[in-house]
């Protein structure tokens, strides 16, 4: 992150950096305990705003939202919907949804868990690489390889919590890389910081119920994530 070519952060994410160096100088990550600085709150809803700038989240169908720096918050919560429903199929053998990424039920059981990652990983966000496409994808890697692996399959919720909470996290590296090296050269205070905002987003994020009479769908599991989003904006009485 420190030579010339390196990435500076996307158009619109001006608050998040800010918020992220406020809590810098406040001491973050330095293991204090209860004299430590607060939870990152004001970053996690910079964070929620930029991400749904223009409007809460579309529950599935509320259009193309794009936050700040290009992102599309109606495509990150389709991805997500489709890798999710995707690890669910496959984890409960539910075909229907699995169908929905076109998929085949019989031939990923004949498969290794890291090959149905892969399928599920190829169906839910096809070949695209760009900077902002690696959040995603990295998002999806980590969360589909953990549902297929969890001794204890994860409920329908924790897979929709987990995916935000990932995606967010990386979000935030992205647009906050440069000041966290500059503020945090040191690699080992560098990962106490993002353990402590990782810890704060697992304890903020927070998906709605989903149905429980039915086999669920990807659309299902993209309103979970859309209200998860929506839902950080408000986060320290935020409603801007």
């Amino acid at each position: 992150m420190g030579t010339s070519g390196a990435y500076r952060g996307s158009p619109g994410w001006k608050d998040v950096s800010n918020q992220t160096q406020e809590w810098l100088n406040t001491g973050a990550g330095g293991g204090g305990g209860g004299d430590g600085p607060p939870a990152p709150s004001s970053i996690i809803s910079a964070l929620g705003r930029a991400l749904t700038r223009g409007g809460g989240g579309g529950g599935g169908g509320g259009g193309s939202l794009t936050g700040g720096g290009g992102r599309s918050a109606a495509r990150a919560s389709a991805v997500g919907g489709r890798a999710l429903g995707g690890a669910y199929g496959a984890r409960t053998g539910t075909a229907a949804t699995l169908g929905e990424l076109g998929l085949d039920l019989e031939e990923l059981v004949g498969l290794s868990r890291y090959q149905q990652a892969q399928r599920i990983l190829d169906a839910a966000i096809g070949p695209r690489g760009d900077v902002l496409d690696s959040e995603l994808r990295k998002t999806n890697a980590s969360v589909v390889l953990w549902t297929l692996m969890e001794e204890v399959e994860p409920t329908p919720v924790e897979l929709a919590n987990r995916w935000v909470v990932e995606y967010v996290w990386e979000v935030w590296i992205t647009e906050s890389g440069p000041t966290l090296q500059e503020h945090l050269p040191d690699g080992t205070d560098r990962v106490r910081v993002e353990q402590e905002m990782r810890a704060a987003l697992e304890a903020t994020v927070s998906a709605h119920a989903l149905p429980e009479d039915r086999s669920l769908t990807t659309t299902d599991f993209t309103a979970a994530i859309d209200g998860a989003l929506a839902s950080l904006r408000r986060i320290s009485g935020s409603a801007a």
